[in-house]
């Protein structure tokens, strides 16, 4: 029987592995124990060699592990056995605390002898670190839906009612505890569409449109809904969601409306013709309507989330950023930060692009050359789409500037470009044109001239019901895993708030064309182009910053951001109580305060500061393009979600005047 490691021919970095290796023979008992398992189980080598597994682990009661022993000795395989299935060993750290662990078991061969390796990983950090963002995340998803002011209520496969929101309450009449355990039916006439969905042997529907139905309140009264449903599986078990619109105010006026247009028709047959005409233009209108207040409604929606979500991100990755400072010099762990920093910030990308389609994103305006512009990009627009698509760029010299964000447009750019590219699977042609446009207002526009930038493809194009859907958020034809949904939607966001507007034209199997319609630069100001230069990012220490923001972790994170550079920082939690500090002492050398506050924001409380210390520095941190633009704001701004170094470069834009 082998008593140490070099006889297995392991090594000596066995006792240096930053995970457990116990190696047993075929009477399951120990031949080699490295200090890792030494450490967690408190008996060194010499107290487990020779032993067998179960005398050195009494307690252990995992006849899976026992299994998978005998599978390594007998067929050779491997296998893997976690702490969320299995009931492993009983190991803890230097604090007496339980150590989460998974166990991969494997067969070693040495010196013509067959041996069990066994490779103890410790997870308890991963696992508490993803329970504790997992119950975040429900939280706030909790608090936004709860603030939702449409009826959301969850259903099991038996019309079971599961969970309601705040809303249902109100809707309704009914309380909480009242719903909680009902079937769906109490809402709901006997004879409703509704009920034939969710018949208890019809399989959960998959519709993509509102059902129209008549529900009842608690009171007796009936009023009209319109109902989305949504089916989704959480621990092997099927749930429907379904979300109520009350729209009786709109149904009544409906009927209303059209008892008056049938009256019309009847007292003045000879305006028949005429009343027909009118009508199918106003619902036209109607339509378009419609669709314009869906767009603001969803960009309003959109833009709240997205900023809620950038205080978070601020959160994390000023939190990850001083982590990373902090902790010890370690591969691993600084590989895992990484990790954790790069997922950050794609959310920040995320919530930028949701920003963008709702016209909230902070847009830094210059005169862009196209002639310039499309050659710069043309290599990245190559690389994106690959080589099996032709690329062919058109602009003339005689296209004028654009006054728009040279990053948005790029961005946007590329977003089409790989639109276009999935949706040419086997190669086609890409085109990229721009021309000047005269005739601005007959397409609605408020002013006549603009420079149109239009991308062709010759793509599979899109249906009529496609399209008319292709600008929301989220929504995409793509696979899982193959596209966010969000980049006609960003691009929209874009062109409407420069000032310009997107159109699309497209058909099945002809094709599809993006025409982005952009403000054109006047002459003077493209001759007055100007280049700004960086400010420094290094700034003394030792200043006293007043930190005002509600969001009591993001006012934490800030803190802890400006102590590690070396600042005395004192925190409010609104605007009052700022400028209660402030009268009290007046010291400070600068204040950083969030702009989105209740009662008092943070422009409102830079003007009384300002009444008060003419000379203080203020900066102003945000989360979207909610700020005045040009003189109207004469603040330094500080976007979110920002890091130390943009919080260190806006102190010395600030403090530079003083």
């Amino acid at each position: 029987m082998l008593d140490n490691v070099a006889a297995l021919g392991l090594g000596p970095v066995f006792d240096t592995v930053d995970i457990g290796l116990v190696v047993l023979d075929s009477d399951i008992r120990v031949v080699a124990w490295n200090d890792w398992m030494a450490r967690v189980t408190g008996r060194p080598s010499k107290d487990v060699i020779g032993k067998t597994l179960h005398e050195v682990f009494p307690d252990l009661q995992s006849p899976r592990l026992i299994t998978a022993i005998d599978d390594s000795f007998a067929a050779g395989s491997s296998s893997v056995l976690t702490h969320t299935l299995n009931k492993l060993f009983s190991l803890s750290d230097g604090h007496g605390e339980l150590l989460l662990h998974n166990i991969v078991v494997r067969p070693v061969v040495s010196n013509a002898q067959v041996f069990c390796l066994l490779q103890v990983s410790d997870v308890t950090v991963a696992v508490t670190r993803e329970r504790i963002l997992r119950e975040r995340q429900n939280a706030r998803y909790h608090a936004i839906v709860d603030s939702a002011p449409d009826a959301i209520i969850t259903i099991n496969p038996d019309r079971t009612i599961q969970w309601a929101n705040g809303a249902a309450e109100d809707v309704f009449g009914y309380g909480l505890s009242e719903l909680l355990g009902q079937k769906i039916d109490l809402l709901l006439d006997k004879d409703s569409a509704l009920l034939s969905y969710l018949a208890d042997d019809a399989v959960f529907p998959e519709t993509d449109r509102a059902i129209g139905v008549t529900g009842k309140y608690k009171d007796g009264e009936s009023g009209s809904f319109e109902v989305s449903l949504g089916h989704w599986t959480a621990d092997q078990r099927d749930f429907v969601t379904t979300i109520w619109r009350d729209v009786s105010e709109r149904v009544a006026s409906d009927r209303a409306l059209r008892e008056a247009r049938d009256a019309l028709e009847k007292i003045n047959q000879d305006l028949e013709t005429r009343v027909e005409e009118r009508t199918r233009e106003n619902e036209v209108a109607m339509r378009q309507l419609h669709e314009s207040q869906k767009m603001e409604s969803i960009g309003q929606l959109t833009g709240g989330i997205a900023h809620d979500f950038n205080n978070l991100l601020a959160i994390i990755l000023g939190s990850l950023g001083l982590l990373k400072k902090a902790v010890p010099d370690d591969a691993r762990v600084a590989r895992l930060l990484d990790r954790a920093i790069q997922g950050a910030e794609r959310g920040a990308t995320l919530t930028t692009r949701l920003l963008a389609f709702a016209r909230r994103q902070e847009l830094k305006v210059t005169v862009v050359s196209l002639q310039r512009l499309m050659p710069e990009m043309l290599d990245f627009v190559r690389h994106s789409v690959g080589p099996n698509i032709s690329i062919n760029v058109d602009v003339a010299p005689e296209v004028a500037s654009v006054e728009v964000d040279a990053n948005q447009l790029e961005l946007a750019l590329i977003n089409l470009a790989v639109n276009a590219r999935d949706a040419m699977p086997d190669g086609g042609s890409l085109t990229i044109a721009c021309h000047n446009e005269t005739n601005g207002k007959a397409h609605g526009m408020l002013r006549d001239d603009y420079v149109c930038v239009t991308v062709t493809d010759t793509g599979e194009g899109m249906s009529e019901a496609t399209l008319a859907r292709a600008q929301e958020p989220f929504y995409t034809t793509k696979g899982i895993g193959k596209g966010t949904g969000l980049g006609l939607s960003m691009v929209h966001g874009f062109t409407a708030q420069s000032g310009g507007m997107m159109r699309i034209k497209s058909a099945p199997g002809k094709g599809t064309t993006v025409t982005l319609w952009l403000p054109r630069a006047s002459e003077r100001d493209a001759a007055e182009v100007k280049v700004v230069e960086a400010p420094p990012t290094v700034t003394s220490s030792g200043l006293r910053v007043l930190l005002v923001d509600d969001d009591i972790l993001v006012s934490m994170g800030a803190a802890d951001m400006l102590l590690d550079l070396g600042h005395i920082v004192t925190e409010a939690k609104s605007g009052m109580e700022a400028l209660q500090i402030l009268d009290a002492d007046s010291s400070f050398d600068v204040v950083i305060t969030d702009y989105a506050m209740p009662q008092m924001n943070g422009l409102d409380l830079a003007h009384k500061v300002q009444e008060r210390l003419p000379k203080m520095p203020i900066i102003m941190a945000t989360g979207y393009a909610e700020l005045p633009s040009g003189k109207a704001f004469e603040f330094e701004r500080l976007s979110k979600p920002y890091s130390q170094h943009d919080l260190s470069a806006a102190l010395v834009v600030a403090m530079k005047g003083k």
